[in-house]
């Protein structure tokens, strides 16, 4: 059984099926390392608020809003982690949003059952990912009225890698 994970993504290959899951945990990473961040800096304004240092912030205001601000941030972070560990920790029976290539019928499908496309008409491409301005790359499966990232990562090597696996699979993978 070969198996691909990273940022939220699986891959994993039996017999008869690729199986692709999406965690849906990428985006809570991202939002939880930027409200960190940001509460971060929102804590040292206020320490240095209260030890005045900060002139340049009316100080009354500042020794209010800004432990206010960082607590609300912190909070953020609290429900995003605890959202974050339960995708983290779900079966994958339970992930709805699973893709599987059936290898033994030559087609593409749904965990409900749904058939997407045939197997022959799926592509599996690797794609800058603009959203991280270029620092990860993705790869996503593409088929006649469709299309799904399906692995992101911050190593190419790990992209053609997984993409030289799909090929052996069968499936059409540049």
């Amino acid at each position: 059984m070969q198996r691909f994970e990273a940022n939220g993504y699986e891959i994993t290959a039996t017999e008869n099926e690729i199986i692709f899951i999406d965690r849906k945990t990428w985006g809570l990473g991202l939002l939880m390392a930027v409200l960190g961040m940001v509460a971060t800096i929102l804590v040292v304004l206020s320490g240095l608020t209260a030890a005045g240092v900060a002139t340049e912030i009316r100080p009354d205001v500042a020794r209010v809003v800004l432990p206010v601000a960082a607590a609300l941030l912190l909070i953020g972070i609290w429900i995003s982690g605890r959202a974050y560990r339960r995708r983290r920790d779900q079966p994958t029976e339970e992930i709805r949003d699973t893709l599987i290539v059936d290898r033994s019928c030559q087609l593409f499908r749904g965990r409900m059952g749904e058939i997407l496309a045939q197997l022959s008409d799926v592509k599996a491409r690797m794609h800058i990912d603009w959203w991280t301005r270029g620092t990860m790359r993705i790869v996503a499966l593409s088929w006649p009225g469709g299309r799904r990232t399906v692995y992101r990562t911050f190593g190419r090597r790990r992209c053609l890698d997984l993409l030289e696996f799909l090929n052996e699979q069968g499936l059409d993978a540049q």
